[in-house]
């Protein structure tokens, strides 16, 4: 696992959608990588504030289509 490997799963990877070899994979990754890791700890700190925000306003359609098209762009 290199580091774009790691980038291009990592949303799959906070949300459980990866086998658990790869899970472990990036998990070691994380560990032995700390650019890498702290761009997690970041992603997951971010994905956390807009699934609250979103539960708790509800999020308009335009700014959900907004947010995927920009995720969908990397």
């Amino acid at each position: 696992m290199n580091c774009r490997e790691c980038k291009e799963h990592l949303y799959e990877y906070l949300d459980r959608e990866l086998t658990p070899a790869v899970e472990q994979e990036i998990r070691q990754h994380l560990t032995d990588c700390p650019p890498c890791g702290e761009q997690f700890d970041f992603e997951k700190l971010f994905l956390g504030f807009l699934r609250a925000r979103c539960r708790a306003q509800g999020a308009p359609a335009d700014l959900k289509r907004r947010i995927l098209d920009e995720l969908l762009d990397e």
